[in-house]
């Protein structure tokens, strides 16, 4: 059996030590860790990242967990590679449960509720990878410096696929592009 690679930012939260109420607690990602997530999400740089995250037990064996992140993170424009550098902020809410024997397993189990719960990591919750997970998301994706500008490439197409575009459609964009000096 092969093992998950160890997360590059793991804060991991026994679920026992959880009291009644919420508990919140503030992280931030040390400069090897924000190296570690750099590389998994392909950036030329993450300068800061840090979040406050909140867990509640809300019943025998589940825990929601909500929380924000704020980073500063450093990608390469889509169209001159040149560094982009922006503050990426985001919330997120889970919902986590108790192993079972199924999960555990690696079966997959089909529940008809509205919100499955994640299953817990040894009896625990790792908000640091929820928090990578979520940066993730929150990432653009396809990031483009302010200079960036694709003139005289764009068909002004109204329609998708349509060939109302007053200049030969979308074959002609083509063709200009071909024709552009190097």
């Amino acid at each position: 059996m092969t093992q998950r690679p160890a997360p590059e930012f793991s804060r991991v939260v026994p679920v026992e030590s959880l009291e009644d109420g919420e508990t919140v607690i503030d992280i931030e990602a040390d400069a090897d860790e924000r190296a570690a997530l750099a590389r998994r999400f392909g950036l030329l740089a993450l300068d800061s990242l840090t979040a406050k995250v909140g867990l509640t037990p809300v019943d025998v064996g589940l825990v929601r967990v909500h929380g924000a992140l704020a980073a500063k993170v450093t990608q390469a424009c889509v169209v001159t590679l040149k560094s982009v550098t922006t503050r990426v902020e985001g919330s997120f809410e889970r919902l986590y449960g108790a192993d079972t024997p199924e999960e555990e397993a690696g079966l997959i189990t089909d529940t008809d509720t509205e919100e499955s719960p994640q299953p817990f990591t040894h009896g625990a919750v790792d908000v640091g990878e929820a928090v990578a997970e979520q940066l993730a998301l929150e990432l653009d994706h396809f990031p483009r410096a302010p200079e960036a500008a694709f003139d005289g490439f764009s068909s002004g197409s109204k329609s998708v696929g349509g060939d109302d575009t007053g200049d030969g459609g979308s074959f002609a964009v083509l063709a200009r592009l071909k024709e552009k000096p190097k």
